[in-house]
């Protein structure tokens, strides 16, 4: 072999395996696009099951939250993205997750499409056959929560109200530090409106209100001022459900979100 014919095979072997190095990157990144979409969702469900409507089921919200758990076990907690986990990965049941994590449909363990094609808009559902959103992989839409109930009319838009899955207002300005948020229960005092959290949210050194149990049962506001994780920037307060069991946590409400974010991360500011 001559030395032009050896520089041109070398040449052909690096870009094959140049190409080949970029598509295994491409795949990798339209799984964690999909296993980002799976930890809102996981965040919103946590949210659903602390915070639940009068009529929710919460044995149903339950096995949401299960079928998410073991979706994130298999196609999203690996750190190597290798073809046992890309190909025809299944669940204990035998179900299939996907024929190709990258680039088809993902399934949950009851056999319920989660999305058509990961990194794709799309509608997004959750495992109860409800929609989370009809165009995702962009903003400006509608978001559900598990129960139905509409979370925002405009996902990832600033200045946007979010509401509970109960009705209730969260914040009329998503997005924005330093506006009001609300708990979704009314004043303690009687007053007109629901009781606040904070009416500078997010904003270091500024005042937020707490609920502790008296003994008798009666809840009791007290404040404390805004440092360390819970202030937030712009970014973080538009992922309103991340910030909520931020607050949720506050009050020792125990959720599994966190069996979704890297453990070097806050339960804030999804990658979307």
């Amino acid at each position: 072999m001559t030395i032009n014919n050896l520089r041109i095979s070398t040449l052909l072997a690096f870009m094959l395996f140049s190409a080949s190095s970029l598509a295994d990157i491409s795949d990798n990144d339209q799984r964690q696009s999909a296993c980002a979409t799976l930890e809102l969702m996981a965040k919103m469900t946590a949210i659903n099951l602390i915070l639940p409507a009068n009529h929710d089921n919460l044995a149903t919200l339950q096995e949401t939250q299960n079928h998410l758990v073991a979706m994130n076990q298999l196609a999203c907690q690996s750190v190597h993205f290798n073809e046992e986990i890309q190909f025809e990965n299944r669940y204990d049941n035998g179900r299939l997750i996907s024929r190709d994590l990258a680039e088809s449909p993902w399934y949950f363990p009851n056999g319920q499409i989660f999305i058509e094609r990961p990194g794709s808009r799309g509608t997004v559902y959750y495992p109860n056959g409800q929609i989370m959103a009809y165009n995702w992989g962009r903003g400006g839409n509608t978001l559900l929560w598990p129960n139905g109930n509409p979370a925002t009319y405009s996902f990832w838009t600033v200045n946007e109200a979010w509401y509970y899955p109960t009705g209730h207002i969260i914040t009329y300005l998503a997005g924005s530090a330093g506006e009001r948020w609300f708990y979704p229960v009314d004043n303690l005092l009687g007053q007109v409106g629901q009781e606040m959290i904070s009416a500078n949210w997010g904003e270091y050194g500024e005042r937020y209100q707490y609920m502790t149990f008296l003994e008798d049962g009666r809840v009791q506001m007290r404040e404390a001022r805004i440092s360390g994780r819970l202030e937030f920037s712009d970014y973080d307060l538009l992922d309103v459900p991340g910030v909520l069991l931020t607050i949720t946590r506050l009050h020792q409400a125990p959720d599994m979100a966190r069996l979704f974010v890297p453990g070097d991360s806050s339960i804030a500011g999804a990658p979307w």
